[in-house]
């Protein structure tokens, strides 16, 4: 939290990024649990949390740069009605670019699924993982945090450059 803070520069966003953590997980284990998947140091070791909060991030990253501006032209602080526009348009513009980014990630790992015998079983379940924890992250970084965003990042938004 205190390096999405470090980057973000605000506390509400930063904790609406880091929650996709946790809930992307949440979304893995399940699907592991259905699919019968063991959840073991080959399946979870290769889990990478930045490449999870990769979407939220570039999603907060915009809404927050979209709230800054608008504040600035208005000359005051947002209502509701027109934070919640600015945020749900900053989501639409990065929707797209988000969504191939994570599918061309996930896409690197179907060949993992044509493998058989041994190496199959090895690094089936390691691919099944990763493909199921960024499915969680790219369903939460289009639903989840756009409308955290919209209600928890309220108040004088201003548009920092990170570390």
């Amino acid at each position: 939290i205190a390096i999405l803070f470090l980057f973000l520069g605000n506390i509400r966003a930063a904790l609406i990024t880091a929650m996709v953590i946790p809930l992307s997980m949440l979304f893995t284990f399940t699907g592991m649990f259905n699919n019968k998947v063991s959840a073991n140091l080959m399946s979870l070791g290769a889990l990478d949390f930045g490449i999870i909060v990769d979407g939220a991030v570039v999603i907060v990253e915009n809404a927050i740069r979209r709230l800054a501006h608008a504040q600035h032209k208005h000359g005051r602080m947002l209502t509701k009605t027109e934070r919640f526009h600015e945020v749900f348009a900053a989501a639409r513009e990065a929707r797209r670019p988000l969504i191939f980014g994570q599918l061309i990630i996930m896409v690197v790992y179907l060949p993992i699924f044509a493998l058989t015998g041994v190496e199959g079983k090895m690094f089936h379940p390691m691919a099944f993982t990763v493909v199921m924890a960024l499915l969680g992250a790219m369903v939460l970084s289009v639903t989840f945090v756009p409308a955290a965003i919209a209600m928890f990042v309220t108040g004088k938004v201003k548009e920092e450059e990170g570390v």
